[in-house]
């Protein structure tokens, strides 16, 4: 029988649990980008607290990713050296860190006044006209992954994931919904998952075979045109034949409460937003699947688990409410998380941290 505290490896990284910090937008760069010491209370709370692996919030790759003025980047000279010393801290308390890597496409707020890249003419709700990327656009953004992974390795991350879920840049590739091409990334999945298969051989090359790689994608998007989960399944197959190491499930491409991955979770059947999809994707590919989405309760964490193949869950709003929860659990305590899923800790303006029970 499957535990939450088993120790089991992901792809190649040994963890000591089997739960995942979801990646959660911190805020804590400074308006250039560059990583501040406000990291460092969030990572080592994580970390201490029990968690096995911390997904970071979204890192841009280039000048043009950034969903906001104040998202952390790569491509700083100083992201080697500043992000080494959450690495250790992190490391330090037996856990481990992944870096996850966008381009926030048609959501991005890029510099310069420019309008942000899409796969094709597109505007999202509450967002600027995107202007549709040019095969040499999307050729520089290949690239610019490739190098961002290679910069994360350099820094001491474990690895790092791409962001190819809810609404963003790969994301509306991938999706029917947003891209509208005719050409050879656009029409059926072999195309709309091109620009990901190549991204994925890219760092490959650039980063090394042994330095893990992972992805978060949707199952679905919904909205009405959606990425359909034999599309997903089969993308994700194609990407373990490339090396992929794992794959965290999702779904929604995050304009409003409808397309919200974030579900509002009342009671245990609420739990587990996503996992039966979960459960048919891990039962068709051989790398480990972590499924994300609403868990709150041990007692049904663990019932997943043993419905088959999944290996870890991904945690995101509790965690921001209680940092200690692993421990919490670990010490014997089965009693379900204290984040009531209102989502106050997503709003930019709040800043980071859990508006339903502020600390004190």
């Amino acid at each position: 029988m499957k535990s939450i505290f088993d120790p089991i490896n992901i792809g190649t990284i040994e963890v000591k649990n089997r739960i995942v910090r979801s990646a959660t937008a911190e805020m804590k760069s400074d308006a250039e980008g560059r990583l501040t010491d406000g990291y460092a209370p969030i990572f080592e709370s994580l970390a201490k607290g029990g968690v096995g692996v911390i997904i970071t919030g979204m890192f841009g790759v280039d000048e043009y990713s950034g969903f906001g003025a104040r998202t952390p980047n790569t491509y700083n000279e100083a992201f080697v050296s500043d992000f080494r010393k959450f690495a250790d801290l992190v490391h330090a308390y037996g856990c481990k860190i992944i870096v996850q890597l966008v381009h926030s496409g048609a959501k991005a707020v890029p510099d310069g006044g420019r309008l942000p890249y899409g796969p094709s003419d597109i505007t999202l709700p509450r967002a600027k006209p995107a202007k549709a990327m040019t095969k040499q656009d999307i050729a520089d953004l290949v690239e610019s992954f490739a190098i961002a992974a290679v910069r994360c390795k350099e820094a001491g991350a474990d690895g790092v994931q791409i962001h190819g879920a809810h609404g963003y840049l790969i994301s509306q590739f991938l999706s029917p919904s947003t891209n509208k091409r005719t050409d050879e990334y656009g029409g059926a999945i072999e195309n709309r998952g091109r620009i990901l298969l190549e991204m994925l051989d890219a760092i490959r090359e650039e980063a090394g075979n042994d330095f893990p790689v992972w992805i978060k994608i949707n199952c679905k998007d919904l909205v009405e045109e959606s990425i359909t989960m034999e599309e997903c399944i089969w993308l994700c197959a194609e990407m373990e034949k490339r090396g992929l190491d794992a794959i965290e499930l999702s779904a929604g491409m995050g304009y409003g409460r409808d397309t919200s991955p974030s579900q509002r979770i009342v009671d245990e059947n609420d739990e587990g937003s996503f996992a039966p999809e979960a459960l048919e994707l891990a039962d068709r590919v051989g790398i480990p699947v972590i499924s994300t989405g609403g868990y709150r309760t041990p007692d049904v964490i663990e019932r997943w688990l043993n419905k088959g193949k999944i290996e870890a869950i991904g945690l995101s709003r509790p965690l921001i409410c209680e940092p200690d929860l692993v421990n919490r659990w670990e010490e014997g305590s089965r009693e379900k998380a204290r984040c009531i899923s209102c989502s106050g800790c997503y709003r930019p303006k709040n800043g980071y941290g859990c508006q339903a029970f502020p600390a004190e």
